[in-house]
């Protein structure tokens, strides 16, 4: 997993749009794809499928971040069918994906600054592994629970 990667709660999402406004100010385009107007973000990959397919080596690794050489690509969209999640797209023949703003510089995504519901964290690998402990701890005693009634 990369180091950072932002992540969305849904139930805090408006979908009002300021994400994607704020990343298209910054960025000329916006790079953030929706699905029923909530954002989905790049997930970083450390081997990422994107960078991995792309015929021209247009997609390269800044701080272990997965970043478009705008000037290389050539819009084929292999990258964009390599995508698990579907977060990169092409639009004007040059692939398109959130970088976390290291690109231009910024320290946190213009789009977690943006966010006014709170739905947006710029977080950790080690954070996510804070919080995806106790998650598996409950996880597996309802799945313990479930074994000794099916058992018994």
């Amino acid at each position: 997993m990369n180091p950072k990667i932002v992540v969305i709660d849904p139930t805090k999402c408006s979908k009002c749009n300021d994400c994607v406004v704020k990343c298209e100010e910054v960025h000329g385009v916006a790079r953030i794809k929706k699905a029923e107007g909530v954002p989905i973000f790049c997930m970083q990959c450390e081997n990422a499928p994107c960078m991995n397919i792309c015929p021209v080596d247009a997609i390269y690794l800044k701080d272990n971040i997965p970043v478009v050489d705008r000037n290389r690509c050539i819009g084929c969209s292999m990258c964009e069918i390599a995508c698990p999640i579907g977060a990169i797209f092409t639009k004007d023949k040059v692939a398109h994906k959130c970088t976390l703003c290291l690109d231009v510089e910024r320290i946190t995504p213009a789009c977690v600054e943006a966010c006014g519901d709170r739905a947006l964290k710029l977080i950790c690998d080690e954070c996510l592994e804070a919080i995806k402990e106790p998650k598996r701890k409950k996880l597996i005693k309802v799945l313990s629970e479930g074994i000794k009634e099916i058992l018994h």
